[in-house]
């Protein structure tokens, strides 16, 4: 079974990897006025974007593939600690979503 992890300081934020798409999904029903940042499954700074929890991009059903944390890693919360939580660990910002932000 997949594991939900916290990350870093904030307890709000969570990382959902490792073939966890029901954690996510249910993360995204429950926070639907929440933020994800979409990043390669080991977070890297050259892959970094920050999306409003309803942006089709990231919800409903995966436009490639089967499955949303297969090959990508969701860190999720709020805005400011998204933010935060990717200067803190990444030494940057993400990039904010072209279609919801």
């Amino acid at each position: 079974m997949a594991q939900r992890q916290a990350v870093g300081q904030h307890g709000g934020v969570r990382l959902f990897v490792d073939d966890d798409d029901d954690g996510y999904l249910a993360w995204l029903t429950e926070h639907p006025d929440g933020f994800v940042v979409n990043t390669y499954r080991t977070p890297s700074l050259s892959y970094l974007r920050l999306h409003q929890a309803r942006c089709h991009t990231i919800a409903g059903t995966p436009a490639r593939g089967t499955r949303w944390t297969a090959d990508y890693a969701k860190v999720c919360g709020g805005r400011v600690e998204l933010e935060s939580w990717a200067a803190r660990e990444l030494g940057g910002d993400p990039q904010p979503c072209p279609l919801c932000m």
